[in-house]
C-alpha cells in the first residue's frame, strides 16, 4: 500500500512539474480513481463467484509493472501528461481489482469473533498507508526527485507479491454460483441489498461526503504546498506527513479501543471527525501561514481516517460471505471513487476561484450536505438513534 500511494503522488507533482495547473493535478487523481467508479463493482461480483488471491497477486504484478514503466519514460525523456493518464488507467484499474479483492480476503483468514478487530485493523492498513505514502513520496521526491522515487516504488511491490501467495482462506461460506447466474443480475441485487440495509447505506452517503470532499482536497496538497505557499517538494512531503502523523494517532485510539465497531450502526465519533475533518477543509484553505496550514492537515488526516476505517468496520460487520465482496466493493467504489469526483471538480474550481476560496467553500459545503443526509434520514424514518 505505500507503493501504491507514493506512486500516486509522485503522478500527481509530475503533472504539477510539467504544467503548473490544478487542473491538471486533478485530471491525473480523476484517472487514477476513476476505474473504482467503473470497474469496481464489477469486480465485486467476480469475487464472490471465484478465489480472490490469484486476482489479488496480478493485480499487484500489474501496478509494479506500471510503475516501473513510468521510471522507463522519465529515462528516455519521453514522459508526458497523455502517458501518465494511460498509465493511471492501468494502475486504477489494478488497484481496484486489488481492492475488491482485499475486501473478500481478509474476513477468511480470521476466525468469526475476531472479523471485526482484523476488518478494522485491515481498514487501518490501507487508511494510514494512503496519508503515510504520500508523505514518505513527497519526501523522496525532495531528496532523491521523481525518476528515482518512481524506481524505488516499483519495487515495494515485489513483497505483496511473496505474502499474497502465503495466504490460506478459510472456506467460503456461501452457496457457490452456478454458471447460469446472471452476472448483471447479481450486481443489481447487491446494490439493492445495500440500499436496503440502513447502516449500509448511510455508511455510503457519509463516506462520499468524506471523500468527495476532504480526500478531494488532500488530491491538490502538490498545488496548495507549491502553488500557495512556495514550499516546493519539501513543503509537499511536510503537509503529507503532518496528515500521515494524524492518521497515525487516529489509526491508534482506533486499535485501542475494547471495540472496533458498533452493533447499533455507525459509531458517533465517526459522525463528529467527519464534521470536524470539514471545518479543517476550511481552515486549510484560509490558512495564511505555513504552520496553520500542516495544523489543518494534520486535523483533516486525522479525521478522514477515522472516518473511513469506521465506516469501512461497521460495512464489514453488515455482511455474510454471500453479499461481502459486491456490496464491500459498492462501499469502496464510493470511497475511492470520490476522490476521482472531488480532485477533478475541486482542481478546476481551484483554477478559476483560487485554492484558499474553492477549500473553503467545500468544506462549508460539505457540514450542510451531512446535515441534510441526517435529517432526511430520520425524516423518512430510515435511521437509527445518533
Amino acid at each position: 500500500m505505500q507503493a501504491v500511494w507514493i506512486t500516486r503522488i509522485v503522478i500527481s507533482w509530475i503533472a504539477w512539474d510539467l504544467t503548473g495547473s490544478s487542473t491538471y493535478v486533478g485530471l491525473l487523481s480523476f484517472f487514477l480513481f476513476l476505474p473504482y467508479i467503473t470497474t469496481i463493482p464489477f469486480f465485486g461480483v467476480l469475487l464472490d463467484r471465484i478465489e480472490p488471491l490469484k486476482t489479488a497477486i496480478l493485480a499487484q504484478f500489474i501496478q509494479g509493472l506500471a510503475a516501473f514503466s513510468i521510471f522507463l519514460l522519465h529515462v528516455f525523456g519521453i514522459l508526458s501528461i497523455f502517458s501518465l493518464c494511460i498509465i493511471s488507467l492501468i494502475i486504477g484499474t489494478a488497484n481496484s481489482a486489488q481492492g475488491s479483492a482485499r475486501q473478500t480476503i481478509v474476513p477468511r483468514i480470521v476466525d468469526k469473533p475476531t472479523i471485526a478487530n482484523a476488518v478494522a485493523f485491515n481498514a487501518m492498513n490501507f487508511q494510514v498507508a494512503r496519508i503515510i505514502g504520500p508523505g514518505i513520496g513527497g519526501i523522496l521526491i525532495g531528496l532523491i526527485g521523481t525518476q528515482y522515487t518512481i524506481l524505488i516504488s516499483s519495487f515495494f511491490f515485489i513483497p505483496a507479491l511473496v505474502t499474497l501467495s502465503l495466504i490460506k482462506l478459510a472456506p467460503k461460506q456461501s452457496e457457490p454460483k452456478t454458471k447460469d447466474t446472471n452476472f448483471m443480475g447479481e450486481l443489481v441485487d447487491g446494490a439493492k441489498f445495500a440500499y436496503r440495509n440502513v447502516i449500509i447505506l448511510e455508511c455510503i452517503i457519509l463516506t462520499f461526503i468524506a471523500s468527495i470532499i476532504i480526500r478531494g482536497c488532500h488530491e491538490l496538497l502538490p498545488a496548495l504546498a507549491d502553488g500557495k505557499f512556495n514550499m516546493g517538494s519539501e513543503g509537499l512531503g511536510n503537509i503529507m506527513a503532518a496528515a500521515g502523523v494524524g492518521a497515525l494517532i487516529s489509526a491508534f485510539l482506533i486499535a485501542s479501543r475494547k471495540k472496533t465497531y458498533n452493533d447499533n450502526g455507525i459509531p458517533l465519533i465517526a459522525k463528529i471527525s467527519l464534521i470536524i475533518g470539514l471545518l479543517s477543509v476550511t481552515i486549510l484553505g484560509q490558512a495564511d501561514t505555513w504552520n496553520m496550514a500542516l495544523f489543518a492537515a494534520f486535523i483533516s488526516g486525522a479525521c478522514v481516517t477515522n472516518v473511513a476505517i469506521d465506516m469501512q468496520s461497521t460495512v464489514q460487520m453488515q455482511l455474510t460471505d454471500s453479499y461481502r465482496a459486491r456490496v464491500a466493493s459498492l462501499w469502496l467504489a464510493t470511497a475511492i471513487g470520490g476522490n476521482a469526483v472531488g480532485s477533478i471538480l475541486n482542481g478546476i474550481f481551484s483554477d478559476i476561484y483560487g485554492i484558499s476560496n474553492t477549500f473553503f467553500y467545500v468544506g462549508i459545503i460539505g457540514i450542510i450536505l451531512v446535515i441534510f443526509t441526517q435529517t432526511a434520514l430520520i425524516m423518512n424514518n430510515k435511521s437509527y438513534k445518533i
